[in-house]
């Protein structure tokens, strides 16, 4: 069973990166099949959330959204139909 640590911290307060978590588990007998990080390979990629939207002026399949990306609000063209107003996206 895939067990996030994150997940393992809303019950007990765990004070070691999860090497030395994996370790622990194993020494009490406990398998531990692995440790998998997620996110190491992204970079130059932020999380945005799209605060406007709206119809671009000249082309009738984009849009035109003001995303909040936490240093500042820029403006992205989209052909994306599959957003709203307060999804969060990712910006490179």
């Amino acid at each position: 069973m895939k067990t996030p640590l994150s997940w393992l911290n809303d019950y007990v307060d765990i004070k070691v990166n999860a090497k030395e978590f994996a370790d622990a588990m194993t020494m009490s007998g406990s398998k531990v099949e692995g440790i998998e990080k997620h996110g190491e390979d992204i970079i130059n990629v932020a999380v945005g959330k799209i605060i406007e939207l709206s119809k671009h002026p000249d082309a009738d399949k984009l849009q035109v959204s003001k995303v909040d990306v936490g240093s500042e609000v820029i403006q992205i063209v989209t052909g994306a139909q599959n957003v709203s107003v307060g999804d969060y996206i990712p910006v490179a």
